[in-house]
């Protein structure tokens, strides 16, 4: 599952302040701009992102890949992120033996919304999303599919993380645990799918890396 967010260092705040609001300072991933009525500036940010999330049920992790895009309000050290992500998959086990691979889907209910602390450095990044079971299958290539095609969460996740900027180009990495609520419309396999990953302690650790 995989989801979340992104920003720049206060650094940029020091920066864009030490040229009274014009910042024209160039950085892989970012470009600048400036409200002509408020002098506010903003930053936006683009990261190349790795999500891996662990199912603490089964105890099993995937890792996926995709792009966030992020604005920072400098001034405030608001943070907007819209965080891309493609589906990963995940083994279904009885026991210890496997008998399908599902391939889930993130499917992000508005934009992820923070702060970056400008004294600590510290990000704090909320995103609500849906998880989307695709597909479960003997191959994880759809021949037969257990769970339909709108086998999705009953309800939004909740996904917080958090971390710290370091150094003006250096990745961010972000980490959080999570609830994933019940799971819905999946037919004869939504009891199987429950028991296998809804429930609370589900952890994602992401890595954000600027692009360019």
């Amino acid at each position: 599952m995989s989801m979340f967010t992104t920003r720049r260092t206060a650094k940029i705040a020091l920066v864009a302040t030490a040229v009274a609001g014009t910042v024209t300072m160039a950085a892989p991933g970012a470009q600048a701009a400036t409200s002509d009525t408020t002098k506010d500036t903003i930053w936006n940010l683009g990261y190349d992102t790795s999500a891996t999330t662990t199912i603490k049920k089964s105890g099993q992790s995937s890792t996926t890949t995709g792009f966030t895009f992020s604005t920072l309000h400098v001034e405030k050290g608001d943070l907007s992120s819209d965080i891309m992500l493609k589906d990963f998959k995940m083994p279904v086990k009885l026991g210890k033996l496997q008998i399908a691979i599902a391939t889930i889907s993130q499917e992000p209910v508005g934009k992820a919304v923070g702060t970056i602390d400008p004294n600590t450095h510290k990000i704090v990044q909320t995103q609500k999303v849906n998880l989307h079971i695709k597909d479960v299958s003997a191959t994880g290539k759809g021949l037969i599919n257990l769970v339909g095609k709108n086998c999705r969460t009953s309800s939004p996740i909740t996904l917080t993380v958090t971390g710290k900027q370091g150094g003006l180009f250096d990745p961010i990495n972000l980490s959080g645990t999570f609830t994933i609520p019940n799971f819905a419309n999946c037919g004869l396999s939504t009891s199987l799918v429950n028991s296998q990953v809804a429930g609370p302690g589900n952890t994602i650790n992401m890595t954000l890396t600027p692009h360019g």
